[in-house]
């Protein structure tokens, strides 16, 4: 199942993806949230492919929109990083750089 929403992150618009568990029962779900500027992407999905493009991007663990904005940076690419981005802060906190 593919589930898309359009979540209001501190007065912003992102547009949030998820796939329910794409590898099958008892994988995790695949998150993305689309900002302005770049994205924030879950554990499944390519750093360094996403990197090699230049994407502004971030990493997050959860397994809902609401947990990937509650939850910390666990990584961090080095156009995200130019913008400001650091490991540890919450995904709401990312996504006011990326939407900035």
């Amino acid at each position: 199942m593919i589930k898309t929403d359009i979540l209001n992150v501190n007065g912003k618009t992102v547009q949030g993806v998820l796939i329910q568990a794409p590898g099958g029962e008892g994988h995790p779900n695949m998150i993305v949230l689309v900002c302005e500027k770049g994205y924030i992407m879950c554990g499944y999905l390519n750093q360094e492919a996403a990197a090699n493009f230049g994407d502004a991007a971030c990493v997050i663990g959860g397994s809902s929109f609401e947990e990937i904005l509650a939850n910390p940076v666990k990584a961090v690419l080095p156009e995200a990083e130019k913008l400001g981005i650091k490991v540890g802060m919450t995904g709401a906190e990312a996504c006011d750089i990326l939407n900035g």
